[in-house]
């Protein structure tokens, strides 16, 4: 693969974290406030996860038809394209709240989902412009941006909720509207400045032809270093969303309002992103398997330090967020930059949007089922799920133990 000369590498990275951290500081205060809004609208949690459940569903769905576009046109029109269609989620969810309509709700989340799957495959935009030694890196530049979010969406979640009050709307609307602006400028930021676009810098070797067959994407899930790659991915998608997307009615019901659970929600996202760079680091000079397998040991810690946290026990809460943040990062992180590399570049972008597809269908039934499961049992319950999910990429990894590689570029000289 050719990288991009440094110039453009470093304007089109940054133009990819620029874009990325809009859409995720208003994805991150609408997603926070889902569940509120759902018993709100309710009255009862059974289905409190329903739409942040519709919102991964969206982003299952639209990772496929975003993939198809980004291969058919580029990354560029595929990242502005969805970042639109999220825009338009995010309204359509902030009219529900205001006419209390909880299924048009659902639809707002969908959609809204649907477009940010544009934004979760801006990662691989990264991995196009470098070279196989950087690209764990370059990944987590992207990922990075999500630190934006991570403070800036749920600090303003007090701000925006005034704000739509003073302009005679429910305040639960207020995190929609700003996911909707936010998502708006980071589409023409992206239109506007992601040229030369990323996978024209992906070479197909001129001796390699071009296969086209459906089954080609499908015959990698063959290869155990794709099929450990993925599960590694989609269980550390479903241990954070499980533990997650349940932790703000468990707080609210120990009678806290939304500044603990912006701060608790803010802590958990700044451990989703801020440890990017030197995660990517990590993961390019050690290798990617090993910091997937710390990944999920972390999540497994974190699980069982939520387990016995009260709703009202903010600081044992804030740390076990935080590392639950943190697992997640190191899985996905090394997670997409060994998935990257497991494809022919002809087959790069169909591998991604497969991988992507499964990722967050399965985040998707973490978030339906997490709200009847606090319902049934206990938030303690949900915890002690996530915890033993982590048990199977560690035996997968055990088991493919003998076809795992991963170059060590950084002592290669590769």
């Amino acid at each position: 693969m050719a990288e991009a000369p440094t110039h453009v590498r470093n304007r089109l990275l940054g133009t990819l974290f620029m874009g990325s951290g809009l859409v995720r500081t208003g994805f991150i205060a609408a997603v926070t406030v889902t569940a509120l809004v759902a018993e709100d609208l309710l009255g009862s949690v059974t289905l409190a996860g329903l739409p942040a459940a519709a919102a991964t569903v969206g982003v299952a769905t639209g990772t496929g038809p975003v993939a198809a576009l980004m291969a058919r046109r580029g990354r560029r029109i595929g990242i502005a394209a969805g970042s639109l269609v999220a825009a338009i989620g995010a309204m359509i969810a902030a009219v529900a709240i205001s006419v209390t309509s909880f299924p048009l709700f659902v639809v707002g989340a969908f959609v809204l989902g649907f477009g940010v799957a544009g934004d979760r495959l801006s990662r691989f935009a990264a991995a196009d412009i470098s070279a196989d030694e950087k690209r764990a890196f370059s990944i987590s530049i992207v990922i990075w941006a999500g630190t934006i979010g991570s403070v800036v969406g749920p600090i303003l979640l007090d701000p925006v909720k005034k704000f739509a009050e003073s302009i005679g709307l429910e305040g639960l609307a207020g995190p929609f509207l700003l996911a909707s602006v936010a998502m708006l400028l980071s589409s023409v930021m992206i239109f506007l400045r992601l040229r030369p676009d990323p996978l024209s810098f992906v070479e197909v070797p001129s001796d390699q032809p071009s296969t086209g067959r459906p089954g080609s994407v499908v015959a990698l899930l063959a290869l155990p270093s794709v099929r450990f790659a993925i599960l590694a991915l989609a269980v550390g998608q479903v241990v954070m969303v499980l533990i997650m997307s349940m932790t703000p009615i468990h707080i609210d019901r120990a009678g806290d309002g939304l500044g603990t659970i912006g701060l608790i929600i803010a802590a958990h996202t700044f451990g989703m992103f801020a440890l990017s760079p030197l995660t990517g680091l990590v993961a390019d000079k050690v290798g990617r398997p090993k910091v997937i397998l710390a990944g999920h040991a972390i999540l497994l810690l974190s699980a069982l330090m939520a387990a016995n946290a009260s709703g009202g026990d903010t600081v044992l809460l804030f740390f076990a967020l935080f590392l639950l943040g943190v697992g997640w990062n190191f899985s996905f992180i090394a997670g997409s930059a060994y998935l990257s590399e497991r494809a022919p570049a002809e087959l790069r972008v169909p591998l991604e949007g497969l991988a992507d597809t499964v990722i967050w269908s399965s985040g998707a039934a973490a978030g339906l089922s997490s709200g009847v499961l606090l319902s049934l049992s206990s938030y303690a319950a949900l915890c002690f799920i996530g915890a033993a999910m982590v048990i199977l990429p560690v035996v997968a990894a055990y088991r493919f133990r003998n076809t795992l590689r991963d170059p060590a570029y950084a002592t290669s000289g590769s």
